[in-house]
């Protein structure tokens, strides 16, 4: 198989973890063909850049568990050690922020009272105990002078996790983290791999990147009798048995299950741009994803960072927050806390929307019947109040909907990821627009929002909601290969009182709509591109985050200022993606309260002689 522009090097050699199997309808099909191959690499070359803070959750909680598994550390001098850090954990890799070594602490003990209790319970039940395996297991095929029908000569499949064997051989255990709750199961291919690997592999030192393994295979001598995965939630410390089988039932779901997926992975063709774009070697040269240079006129940080994403929900949380942006953004940390009810509101009613804009052929909700609050009590997690509000909202929206009279040969994208690459940034831009469509020749962006508050008329739309001002970026740059003045940016700010909700358009091919926008994303941009440290931005947000349990400031703000009344109080959500990649008004916007309900009736934005003509 001819490799993809601009990458150069060997592809004889195919490296599969289990997270190749996993199936992925977001991921590009070329990002994973050429990241299976390790051998090959980008060209021009891209630098190693390290990152100013440890980006891998786990990395701290391996090093420390390492210390107590091979090192024989007691726990609580590993605790001491991970007060006492300041930078790299032990001395090695990036500096790891306060907040993540405080989880660490957190994960270790919960880990390790979990593995106590299931090895308590083997035993018990007549199992040797298992002991950790300081090489991992590693599954090499022997390379072969002919490449297969894919040009491949050798397969290497690894694992990644906690290994644990028992002293006689018989019984092989992984254990896998999960950051929050321990998962209940993962796809069958990927658990194949993983049986596959544990059954046959053998315990070997880790290459360097982009080195040729040794030619002879890793087989073992004699497989173990039994291999076992197991789940546990550091948030927590819950544990789930995920697969429980011999070699030979791992070979018959290997090959029933994982080759497929695999197959699927290492010959997959054709670009489907994304956050695969952040690791892909062969970006420089795909033609698919969109070049938008200064688009908000950034500059490049000092010093270089490494390719990263950036969406409008990374913008506002690291204006909030930079420890938040860190923390929930980048490390994905969770202490279980659930959302308020306002946000899941909010996530109900999206949901609701979705579901009816995505029915083909395509109607207009003007012509359904809303659920009623009985309906979405019964299918959400919502109290009575917040049911009946969502059902007012979504009432509201009949009149709203932009697919009401909206012709059948007309276009309708619900949730289309629009992705773009800044080069002089090397950044990938990430929007998730709720509803993009045309509409007689015109391409419309609309985002939808739920709040029970109304629109401050002295606050700008696109400072209030920086998605749309990304959104005139984006059509201003041609990144949806539309022409400026011939689209529009809609905002429905739905609301639960009769005609108090409203849809307000912006002109996308105004100028001074376009240099307003750009205000608003370089002023969000600029500062988290540079930010290297994370630091705490303490405030009522606190309340709300998802990794306050480990920041000290975050912890002290909310004992200083307990949340006064309802619960139930405005949150980030309402103006927030539901994805993770994914809003100052012009003088001129026009606001239409109770507003039209046929897409013939929509307010006309300043500078256009009418909105379809």
């Amino acid at each position: 198989m001819q490799n993809p522009s601009g990458v150069v090097g060997h592809d004889w050699l195919i490296k599969a973890s289990p997270r190749m199997a996993r199936p992925d309808d977001t991921a590009c099909p070329t990002h994973r063909r050429t990241a299976m191959r390790p051998l090959l690499v980008a060209e021009p070359p891209v630098p190693f850049r390290p990152d100013p803070r440890e980006e891998f959750p786990f990395a701290p909680l391996f090093t420390a568990l390492d210390l107590v598994e091979h090192s024989g550390w007691p726990i609580e001098r590993v605790r001491e050690e991970l007060r006492n850090t300041r930078g790299p954990f032990r001395g090695w890799g990036a500096p790891v922020h306060p907040a993540h070594l405080a989880w660490t602490a957190h994960a270790l003990e919960r880990y390790v009272a979990a593995r106590h209790q299931e090895q308590a319970a083997a035993v018990e039940a007549g199992l040797p105990p298992t002991e950790p395996v300081l090489k991992p297991w590693t599954w090499r095929t022997l390379r072969t002078d002919t490449p297969d029908p894919r040009g491949v000569r050798q397969y290497e499949h690894t694992l990644w996790g906690r290994m644990y064997a028992s002293e006689d051989r018989t019984v092989r255990d992984l254990w896998l983290p999960s950051l929050g709750r321990a998962k209940t199961g993962r796809p069958d291919a990927e658990l194949a791999a993983v049986a596959k690997v544990m059954a046959y592999g053998a315990p070997t030192p880790r290459r360097k990147a982009r080195s040729e393994p040794p030619p002879t295979a890793t087989d073992v001598v004699r497989p173990p009798g039994l291999v076992r995965v197991f789940d546990v939630g550091c948030a927590d410390g819950s544990v789930q048995g995920l697969l429980s089988t011999d070699p030979a039932e791992a070979s018959r779901r290997f090959t029933e299950d994982a080759v497929p997926a695999f197959l699927s992975a290492a010959t997959g063709t054709g670009v489907r741009p994304g956050e695969s774009c952040v690791d892909c070697k062969a970006l420089a040269s795909c033609t698919d994803l969109k070049r938008t240079p200064r688009l908000w006129n950034g500059r490049p940080p000092v010093p270089v960072r490494k390719r990263r994403s950036i969406s409008v929900w990374d913008l506002r949380l690291h204006a909030e927050c930079p420890a938040q942006y860190h923390l929930v953004r980048r490390l994905h940390l969770n202490d279980l806390s659930r959302e308020n009810q306002g946000a899941q509101r909010g996530r109900a009613v999206d949901a609701w929307l979705d579901a009816q804009h995505a029915e083909r052929p395509t109607r207009g909700c003007r012509d359904r019947q809303p659920p009623g609050p009985v309906d979405i009590r019964a299918r959400t997690v919502l109290d009575d109040a917040s049911a009946r509000e969502a059902a007012a909202m979504l009432a509201e929206h009949r009149l709203l909907c932009p697919l009401n009279g909206l012709g059948a040969d007309e276009e309708v994208l619900v949730q289309h990821r629009v992705t773009t690459y800044v080069p002089e940034l090397d950044v990938v831009v990430l929007a998730v627009p709720d509803l993009v469509y045309t509409h007689r020749g015109r391409w419309i962006w609309r985002e939808t929002k739920t709040s029970a508050r109304p629109l401050w008329e002295r606050e700008s739309l696109l400072r209030t909601y920086p998605q749309l001002a990304l959104g005139v970026l984006l059509f201003h740059a041609g990144a949806l290969g539309a022409e400026p003045r011939r689209s529009w940016v809609e905002l429905e700010h739905l609301r639960e009182g009769h005609g108090e909700s409203r849809l307000e358009p912006i002109d996308p091919g105004r100028a001074e709509n376009v240099d307003e926008a750009r205000a608003v994303i370089a002023e969000l941009a600029q500062p988290l591109l540079d930010d290297t440290t994370y630091e705490p931005r303490t405030g009522r947000h606190c309340h709300g985050c998802q990794a306050r349990t480990w920041c000290r400031p975050g912890t002290a703000y909310v004992t200083d200022h307990p949340r006064p009344g309802s619960p139930d109080v405005d949150t980030p959500y309402e103006e927030t993606p539901r994805h993770v990649p994914d809003e100052q008004l012009a003088p001129d916007r026009l606001s239409a309260p109770g507003a039209a309900s046929s897409p013939d009736a929509r307010p006309t934005p300043r500078g256009e002689a009418s909105a379809h003509d």
